[in-house]
C-alpha cells in the first residue's frame, strides 16, 4: 500500500492545529516568497510542498525570525506551482488547514539565513 502524500508549509509562526495557512493577498501579511519570485509568486494561494526541508527553508527566511514548518492539509484545488524546478515537490491552493506545526530552533534558523546569504538567494 503506497503511503498518503504529506504536504508541508513554512511561514508565520502563530498558528495552531486546526486553524487555516491563508493567502498574503487575504491576511495583507509580507510573504517570503514576494522577495526571490516576485514575478511568478501568485499572492493569492498558498504554497504547500512534499518536501518538508523546503518548506524549513521558507520558515528559516520568514521576516520575523520566528518561522514554523505546519504539516498541513491543502484546501481547493492543487495545482503544481509554476516555479517549482523539480515537478511534483511545490504545489499550489486556496488554503491550507493545519494538521502538525513543528517548532523551528533559533540555531537552525540562523544556519540556513547564513547559508543562504552565502549561495547568494
Amino acid at each position: 500500500m503506497m503511503a498518503a502524500v504529506r504536504y508541508f508549509h513554512g511561514g508565520f509562526g502563530g498558528l495552531t492545529v486546526g486553524q487555516f495557512v491563508l493567502p498574503p493577498a487575504k491576511t495583507k501579511a509580507p510573504s517570503t516568497a514576494r522577495f526571490g519570485a516576485a514575478g511568478v509568486c501568485n499572492t493569492s494561494k498558498v504554497y504547500v510542498c512534499t518536501d518538508m526541508d523546503g518548506a524549513l527553508v521558507y520558515a528559516c527566511m520568514h521576516y520575523s525570525g520566528r518561522g514554523k514548518v505546519y504539516e498541513v492539509e491543502p484546501i481547493g484545488e492543487l495545482m503544481p506551482d509554476p516555479d517549482a524546478r523539480v515537478p511534483g515537490i511545490s504545489f499550489e491552493c486556496d488554503k491550507a488547514r493545519v494538521l502538525r506545526v513543528f517548532r523551528v530552533p533559533g540555531k537552525t534558523i540562523k544556519q540556513v539565513q547564513r547559508e543562504m546569504l552565502r549561495e547568494g538567494a
